[in-house]
């Protein structure tokens, strides 16, 4: 098996399922060798800023630590870091209801709330368009597993994806999931999911993580985000970011959810977490853990 030190990238451009723009996607083929022609696929939304580091860590397990080899691909906008703000939020999240929207003032403004609810067919696009093209330019990957990572309101998309379609992906890497999301209403979702989780001959990976110290009250406001520092801590005690994964965690376990995961990484915050949940959600996906 030979190892190639280089990074590989394809991407081209895919119509938004909106009929208004395109997508950007980023490809990432396995760094080493493979007879396997069941090729599992990681999927990740936010492309613009975790297709990277999901490329480069598949590229290192998939290699040095003989993993099983992987595709990575990402689904971006290719755009200012404003305009990505409001795109990812029309894309990644379920509908919003006025009042909730409202309650979130300067901080839905900032993402561009108003525009929202795009969840289900962007969930519908990922299955019957992109997946679709994906296996036409790489035939390896065609019948082999495909996972979905979202992180903060991507994990909201994949969480929302969960519930809705379990049957879509074989395992779900849930990270950071925005769960205060239109007060908390994706907790509505439970009761069906367990009728859709029976119906399965054969259940999905769940992994869910988020940052232990998500919940400590920030210091100051990222660049690039028009709040005060007051606004982003009233959001941090709303959201109950440590605590809402756990309460998701328990609830998906109560229902049926067997062969689900659950971690606080106790050192990391809502950024640094990323990379730390790529790694050990694609060792869960790819049943290395350990």
């Amino acid at each position: 098996m030979q190892f190639s030190v280089r990074a590989t990238l394809d991407q081209f451009m895919l119509p938004h399922p909106s009929g208004n723009g395109e997508l950007m996607i980023s490809v990432a083929a396995p760094a080493s060798g493979s007879d396997n022609d069941r090729m599992p696929v990681l999927y990740v939304v936010d492309g613009d800023f975790t297709f990277g580091l999901a490329a480069e860590i598949a590229r290192v397990l998939t290699s040095v630590a003989a993993f099983p080899a992987c595709y990575v691909v990402g689904i971006g906008y290719d755009a200012a870091y404003a305009d990505f703000l409001k795109l990812r939020t029309a894309d990644l999240s379920p509908p919003i209801r006025a009042e909730s929207l409202k309650r979130l003032g300067e901080i839905g403004d900032a993402i561009g709330g108003h525009n929202n609810g795009g969840a289900d067919a962007f969930l519908a696009f990922l299955i019957d368009t992109l997946r679709p093209e994906i296996a036409s330019r790489y035939p390896r990957t065609d019948k082999g597993e495909s996972f979905l990572f979202g992180h903060s309101l991507g994990g909201l998309f994949a969480a929302n994806a969960l519930l809705t379609r379990p049957d879509a992906f074989s395992a779900f890497l849930i990270s950071s999931p925005s769960l205060w999301w239109d007060g908390f209403s994706l907790f509505q979702k439970l009761p069906t999911f367990s009728e859709r989780l029976a119906e399965l001959s054969e259940q999905p990976r769940i992994f869910v993580n988020v940052g232990g110290k998500e919940q400590d009250l920030p210091t100051s406001v990222p660049d690039g985000i028009d709040i005060t520092l007051e606004q982003a801590r009233v959001q941090i005690r709303a959201s109950r970011m440590v605590d809402a994964a756990k309460e998701f965690s328990d609830a998906l376990s109560a229902r049926g959810a067997v062969n689900l995961r659950h971690m606080t990484f106790a050192e990391e915050d809502h950024v640094s977490v990323a990379p730390t949940a790529i790694l050990h959600g694609m060792r869960f996906a790819l049943r290395r853990e350990g």
